[in-house]
């Protein structure tokens, strides 16, 4: 639990929003992010920090963990840059495909950012580009259990999970370097499913049949050399 002064809050459109953008008071329709329980605005004074309190006067100190875990989603959407291990290597994605807590209901799983995009491979030589789905997870107090491991394993799908648990950030600013700290990545699975390249392989066979059937195998018949209409035969005179 941390006892901070909480500076955001959810409203009823159950967006973050800061103390200062707020009606005073009760009339600022606020809950706490952590325990969904009222707050109340006092942001009309000119000596404490403005600030969010708990209408029942005790702090769950859990506000800003859900305050984080929102932030870390909203970071990777707002721009569109995907953290990612393939093969145990991990970096960022661009993509404009992307977005928060999609229901996957052939999976049924809701991951935090799910978002899709176009991976490069090399088969045989050639490169071709694959339309992949990509997961991350923000782990502040809830770690991804095992089962949901396995489901994302079995489906093959990149998945890596953010440790921001450990993280005392109170901005989104401070929390855009804990989320970009490529030291704080869980690699979940970081192989592509065969299920996504096969059209891949797909192709390249088709390909092959088609120039197979262009490819004859020459064979070479004995045959006399005709004669040459320069070459001469001479009587030797005696």
């Amino acid at each position: 639990m941390e006892n901070t002064i909480l500076a955001y809050a959810l409203n009823n459109e159950k967006k973050l929003v800061h103390i200062d953008s707020v009606k005073n008071g009760l009339e600022c329709g606020c809950v706490c992010p952590g325990c969904k329980e009222p707050l109340v605005a006092k942001n009309d004074g000119k000596i404490r920090e403005h600030h969010f309190a708990h209408v029942s006067g005790n702090d769950c100190g859990t506000g800003y963990q859900t305050i984080r875990h929102i932030w870390g989603k909203e970071l990777i959407v707002a721009n569109l840059l995907v953290p990612v291990a393939l093969n145990g290597k991990k970096g960022f994605i661009k993509t404009n495909q992307i977005g928060m807590e999609i229901t996957l209901s052939d999976l049924n799983i809701i991951p935090d950012v799910f978002a899709r995009a176009g991976l490069q491979f090399d088969y045989m030589g050639l490169s071709f580009t694959a339309d992949v789905p990509l997961i991350v997870e923000i782990y502040v107090t809830h770690k991804v259990d095992d089962e949901k491991a396995a489901i994302i394993k079995k489906a093959g799908i990149p998945a890596i999970e953010i440790d921001l648990s450990k993280s005392t950030a109170m901005t989104k600013e401070e929390l855009a370097k804990d989320l970009s700290n490529q030291e704080n990545w869980n690699i979940i699975n970081d192989k592509v499913g065969a299920q996504y390249t096969a059209g891949i392989q797909g192709y390249v066979n088709s390909l092959l049949n088609a120039y197979r059937g262009a490819i004859v195998q020459p064979t070479y018949n004995r045959f006399s050399p005709r004669r040459s209409n320069y070459h001469r035969s001479y009587r030797r005179h005696k």
